[in-house]
């Protein structure tokens, strides 16, 4: 059987692909690692058109993360 390295990143877009959407500090959290390093997978990801950064209109609230499903940007990807 072949082994399957996972990475927390390949675990942030699991948990993505699972949950549809999540804030950013909530990402950080469930991974255990810092800000700068969420928010770095995040810019790449994005680059690549796997999730998008969504700001609230609430300044309060913190950003979230959504799958983008490839075809019309802010739609959360079904899994």
């Amino acid at each position: 059987m072949e082994k399957r390295i996972e990475t927390k990143a390949d675990e942030m877009l699991m948990r993505l692909r699972r949950e549809k959407k999540m804030n950013v500090l909530e990402l950080q959290a469930a991974l255990g690692v810092d800000r700068d390093v969420v928010d770095q997978w995040i810019s790449i990801f994005e680059a690549h058109g796997l999730v998008e950064l969504v700001y609230p209109p609430n300044p309060v609230e913190p950003p979230y993360v959504v799958i983008k499903d490839g075809q019309k940007p802010g739609t959360a990807k079904e899994v």
